[in-house]
């Protein structure tokens, strides 16, 4: 049903929808194509046009301009009407405008990245944060602008200035990370035709680089990680997180996000550490075995009321970083030049020194086992490794004190 009255605050308070109706509009005798619209118990002012030029063919577009709620009078909607149908008479479409900058805002390269955080979370992707964190650091000049404005020259100058840095680790990660970004823009977003960075490829590798790799991380010597140990005081949260780090072979992610819930004392013969499956870089649950030198670090651990963590920020609560500058203290007291992946690669090293057969060692970092072994062996060795952590922990007590009782300190 449609009717047509000078739309007054008086009209539109007490319009209401014929009985048996879903809807009706009743339009204004003031502007042509200016009208309120009733539906359901929703009442909405609306313009109504023929984009100019196209004739009384063109099929008729109708555009939201308000409700009686957001605009203040039924004469303020009017004059909105009018500026509206101004436009239209000028060659413009507001309903395409309107269009595309919906488009524009969903296309949005930040809220884009929103988009694709909820995506990887209901796909329990475990590494969603640090994909995240390094998209939105990377792609922060860009945030507020259109991802179709964007060119594989706009990426490719990102991924090139970290290369021209020395970084080509971090190069090499958000070129990958951003081409899954983009290809859920393109697939499931749907907001841009083609991924820019499709072909995108690492230039093949010269013989220095492939050289510069195989050298990349090292194990550290027992001297080495004597002096590392050393440099580190117990009495304080760093010292610890270093003297975990070297007793476990944990991630340094791993060790700076272990809370005390993980801890399991249920067996006072058998501690360990139940690391989850969202937590561990491979997806899956890791379970250490705490030997009586970590325990005995853990005990050194201060119950902190901000936090859960074993390891916090005392500045924060909160995990620790800034990384850099704390290896770099560490590094200059130790004398030892090393990164905390090698006090991984040491753990690994070592427990191949001590006799612990691959499978074990493996398990005890927390890799995965070949599928068929996976399938088939249902041992999960877990004594195995248990022992495997008592055997790295014992070794390093004992050379620790060998050093101590050379040079007559202890601590």
């Amino acid at each position: 049903m449609h009717s047509k009255t000078k739309l007054t605050d008086a009209v539109v308070a007490r319009a209401t929808l014929p009985p048996g109706k879903s809807e009706a509009v009743i339009w204004d005798t003031e502007v042509t194509g200016f009208g309120l619209r009733l539906r359901g118990g929703a009442r909405t002012y609306i313009v109504a046009y023929r984009p100019a030029g196209q004739g009384r063919a063109a099929n008729t577009k109708r555009i939201k301009l308000g409700t009686p709620e957001t605009i203040r009078t039924a004469a303020d909607a009017r004059k909105l009407a009018f500026a509206t149908l101004g436009k239209v008479a000028a060659g413009g479409d507001p309903s395409k405008d309107r269009a595309e900058e919906k488009r524009r805002d969903k296309a949005r390269v930040s809220k884009l990245l929103d988009r694709y955080e909820a995506d990887l979370k209901r796909r329990n992707y475990v590494a969603w944060k640090m994909v995240l964190s390094v998209l939105r650091r990377r792609l922060k000049k860009h945030a507020e602008k259109d991802i179709a404005e964007l060119k594989g020259t706009d990426f490719a100058a990102i991924i090139e200035a970290l290369e021209r840095a020395g970084m080509q680790g971090a190069a090499d990660e958000f070129r990958s990370r951003c081409r899954a970004f983009l290809a859920f823009c393109q697939v499931k977003a749907k907001v841009i035709d083609t991924n820019p960075l499709y072909g995108y490829r690492r230039q093949r590798a010269t013989r220095s680089d492939r050289l510069a790799k195989k050298q990349h991380g090292r194990a550290l010597s027992d001297d080495e990680l004597v002096l590392v140990w050393n440099a580190t005081r117990p009495d304080t949260v760093f010292g610890r997180f270093v003297r975990f780090l070297i007793l476990t072979g944990c991630r340094r992610g791993e060790g700076a996000g272990l809370e005390r819930t993980m801890l399991d004392r249920r067996d006072a013969q058998k501690i360990a550490l139940n690391l989850p499956a969202t937590f561990v870089k491979q997806g899956r649950g890791h379970t250490i075995g705490v030997s009586k030198q970590v325990a005995t670090l853990f005990d050194l651990c201060p119950v902190d009321s901000r936090s859960d963590l074993m390891f916090p920020s005392m500045r924060t609560g909160g995990a620790m970083s800034g990384w850099n500058k704390m290896t770099a203290a560490l590094v200059k007291d130790s004398g030892v030049d090393f990164s905390f992946h090698d006090l991984r690669r040491t753990f690994r090293t070592g427990l191949s020194r001590l006799g612990i057969d691959t499978e074990t060692a493996e398990l005890a970092l927390g890799h995965a086992r070949e599928n068929l072994i996976e399938i088939y062996d249902r041992d999960n060795g877990a004594e195995r490794v248990r022992m495997a952590f008592e055997a790295w922990s014992n070794h390093v007590d004992r050379v620790v004190r060998a050093a101590q009782a050379a040079t007559g300190a202890f601590g």
